[in-house]
């Protein structure tokens, strides 16, 4: 499971290669497969998670109960993003960007590349029309006209070495951030034009980059958390009073920040001073993002978890049994 969620990756370069797109199937168990990104699309209660065989779901009631999209793939699903309250983009094996433009009820192809065998682990836009997508040994797209062109820009970043690019993540400001398997980090200052490579302070994978007001997180293999305040030229090594790997983090409005991982672990806390339990069940959770109603939606082994900001386990989420399967 760890695997799956570290790298939900390169494991299944070879499933489900098909010339004309197949439909993920729909199933009222969706809501209890392996999910591993949620967000709450912009400006919006609308909450949507991806993961497993193209499941997409979504949720206007802080994830108490879910709806599942109609998604063109059975390929895994690794991140997912909303630039906008309608129109948002996720990504996964097979190097596929599908995007929607109906808050996440329907979606399109809009890229793929089976040759590439490289999956794509996250996905940030700026706005609407511009964006990138990152993965694999390396891979770096780029699109500035809602995904229609997707550029390499693989050769603007010093990457020799073709490390795997984990996540990604920007602050609002022009300010985007990437990390990466070997504690490769880079920042960009006008919205993902050009890179610099930031002093790493960790040289374990980093599986998560996460902003606030005024500081970034990154956070990865054994319980590591950096915070910075300066835009990553120097870094503080935070306690996260864990040895779990963390894949997921917010930084909330309050300035709290939650992180969570393998084994259930859950950590909270501002400016470091945090607090650490784990869940009962022990399953890895690889994201989470807040509802409107101040509660956490956390997605990954299991599926949909809902929790509170402290970390207590909420009622399970549902999906109503749809009305036909869709092959």
């Amino acid at each position: 499971m760890a695997v799956s969620l570290m790298l939900a990756t390169v494991s299944q370069a070879a499933d489900a290669k098909v010339t004309e797109p197949q439909f993920a199937k729909m199933s009222n168990m969706a809501s209890q497969s392996l999910l591993l990104d949620v967000t709450r699309a912009a400006e919006s209660p609308r909450m949507v998670t991806v993961g497993d065989r193209g499941h997409i779901l979504y949720s206007d009631d802080n994830g108490v109960s879910w709806s599942q999209a109609k998604v063109p793939t059975i390929q895994m699903l690794t991140a997912v993003y909303f630039p906008s309250d309608k129109v948002g983009y996720a990504v996964g094996h097979d190097a596929i960007v599908l995007k929607t433009m109906d808050a996440g009820e329907s979606w399109q192809r809009v890229y793929d590349d089976i040759d590439l065998e490289a999956p794509l682990l996250d996905v940030w836009f700026d706005d609407v029309n511009s964006g990138i997508a990152l993965g694999a040994y390396g891979t770096i797209l780029q699109t500035r006209n809602g995904g229609k062109e997707w550029v390499d820009i693989s050769d603007r970043i010093n990457n020799e070495e073709e490390f795997h690019y984990n996540a990604i993540t920007g602050d609002g400001n022009g300010n985007v951030y990437i990390a990466g398997e070997a504690g490769i980090l880079f920042h960009s200052a006008d919205s993902g034009r050009t890179w610099k490579t930031l002093e790493s302070p960790y040289e374990g994978s980093l599986f998560g980059v996460s902003t606030g007001p005024g500081e970034v997180l990154i956070h990865g293999l054994r319980g590591n958390v950096f915070r910075s305040t300066d835009q990553g030229k120097t870094w503080g090594a935070m306690s996260s009073g864990t040895g779990e790997t963390l894949f997921g983090s917010a930084v909330m409005d309050n300035g709290k920040s939650i992180l969570v991982g393998t084994s259930g672990s859950f950590v909270s806390g501002k400016a470091g001073q945090w607090s650490a339990v784990n869940r009962r069940d022990r399953v890895s959770l690889s994201a989470l993002a807040p509802g409107v109603d101040g509660n956490i939606v956390v997605v990954g082994q299991g599926g949909i978890h809902r929790m509170s900001p402290s970390g207590e386990v909420l009622e399970r989420s549902t999906l109503p049994k749809p009305e036909k399967e869709q092959e």
